[in-house]
C-alpha cells in the first residue's frame, strides 16, 4: 500500500488524542512515551510507532470502525508455532478518541528491513534470495488448517463455505455498476463476470491459514536476507493457497511472484497453475475495484483495474481445456 493524497486525507480525518495513546502506552508497557509518530498506511487502523524512555520501540494499532480484532491473535499463534515470524503482541486494550471507545493492539516492532525499501536496492541474486523465503514462509503458513472458510462468528461457528462461495458470486455479480465507474468496458466486465463460477476461489473445502495482504510493506528480513516479520494481521481469513497467491500476484512484479512461487513450492511455469491463480485474481479484483470505487478512491482504482485487465490477458493467453 502506497501512501497517497487519498490515504492522507482519509487518515486526517479519524485520531486518538494523543494524551489517550500516551495513556494507553503506560497501562500495556509500564514505560512512558519519548516520541510518537502517527505512520499513515492502509484503511482500517489508526498506526503509531513509539519511542519508549526504556529506548524500546514499539507500535500501535487501533481499529478505526470500533470492531474488535477477530481473532487475529488467534491467526498470529497459530502462524508463529508453524514456523512462521510474527510480531510479539504486547497487549490488548481500548482506547478513547473520535467516534468512540475503539479496540486497541500493542505490539513489538518487527526486526530487520521492510521488504518494500530494500528489493530496489538488491541485485538480482540477493532479491531471489529474499522471495524464495518468503514463498518457503508462505508454504508453513498453509499447512495450518482452518475449521473454515473466512471467520468464525462471534459464537464461534464458522460460516458454511457452500453458501459463502454462492453469497461471494451473488455479491460480486451486484457490483457491475463499479466495474463500469471504474472504467472497465462492457466485454471486459462481461468476461470477468463469466469468470466467477470457474474460479477456485473462495474454496468449498480444503481450507488454509490466510494472512491476506501479503505485499512487500509487510514483510521484513534480516541481513541474510531471510523473512524476519510478516506483520499486520488484520485481513486474515481461513481460505485458499490459491487465493492467497492471487492476492500476492497483484502486490508483486510477475518476475518476482514467479520467486516466490517457486519457494512455495509450486513450478511457475506450470500453465494450469497459472490460470487457476488468473481465474482467482479476476474474481478477487471485482470486490477490491467496488471497494475502491465506494470510498472514491483513484489511486486504489488504478491499481486494481491493471491487475483484472493483466488477469484477463493471463487468460487469454491461457484459456485452458
Amino acid at each position: 500500500m502506497t501512501e497517497s493524497r487519498f490515504l492522507a486525507d482519509l487518515h486526517a480525518r479519524f485520531g486518538a488524542p494523543r494524551d489517550q495513546i500516551v495513556e494507553l502506552i503506560r497501562r500495556v508497557t509500564g514505560s512512558d512515551v519519548a516520541e510518537l509518530r502517527r505512520i499513515v498506511r492502509g484503511y482500517d487502523n489508526e498506526v503509531y510507532r513509539v519511542d519508549l524512555e526504556t529506548r524500546v520501540v514499539v507500535f500501535v494499532r487501533i481499529r478505526r470502525d470500533g470492531y474488535g480484532f477477530d481473532n487475529e491473535p488467534w491467526a498470529m499463534d497459530q502462524a508463529r508455532d508453524h514456523g512462521v515470524p510474527v510480531p510479539t503482541i504486547i497487549g490488548l486494550d481500548r482506547v478513547e478518541g473520535n467516534g468512540g471507545d475503539r479496540p486497541a493492539m500493542v505490539i513489538t516492532q518487527a526486526p530487520g528491513r521492510q521488504l518494500k525499501d530494500l528489493l530496489p536496492l538488491l541485485d538480482p541474486a540477493d532479491r531471489g534470495s529474499a522471495l524464495t523465503d518468503l514463498g518457503r514462509v508462505l508454504a508453513r503458513l498453509h499447512q495450518v488448517r482452518t475449521p473454515g472458510v473466512w471467520r468464525p462468528g462471534d459464537d464461534g461457528t464458522w460460516p458454511d463455505p457452500v453458501e459463502g462461495r454462492r453469497g461471494y458470486i451473488r455479491d460480486r455479480r451486484a457490483e457491475h455498476d463499479q466495474l463500469v465507474a471504474a472504467g472497465l468496458t462492457a466485454a471486459e466486465i462481461e468476461r470477468t463476470l463469466e469468470f466467477l463460477d470457474l474460479s477456485p476461489n473462495p474454496p468449498e473445502d480444503d481450507f488454509v491459514l490466510c494472512h491476506g495482504d501479503v505485499g512487500p510493506e509487510h514483510v521484513f528480513v534480516d541481513a541474510d536476507l531471510r523473512v524476519s516479520s510478516l506483520i499486520d494481521w488484520g485481513m486474515w481469513h481461513g481460505g485458499s493457497v490459491l487465493g492467497e497467491l492471487a492476492y500476492l500476484s497483484t502486490t508483486f512484479s510477475p518476475d518476482d511472484f514467479a520467486v516466490v512461487l517457486e519457494g512455495h513450492g509450486y513450478d511457475p511455469t506450470d500453465d494450469d497453475l497459472r490460470r487457476r491463480i488468473a481465474l482467482s485474481v479476476a474474481s478477487l479484483q471485482i470486490g477490491h475495484i467496488a471497494h475502491h470505487v465506494n470510498i472514491n478512491d483513484p489511486e486504489g482504482i488504478e491499481h486494481n483495474v491493471v491487475s483484472l485487465r493483466r488477469a484477463l490477458a493471463d487468460l487469454d493467453a491461457n484459456p485452458g481445456r
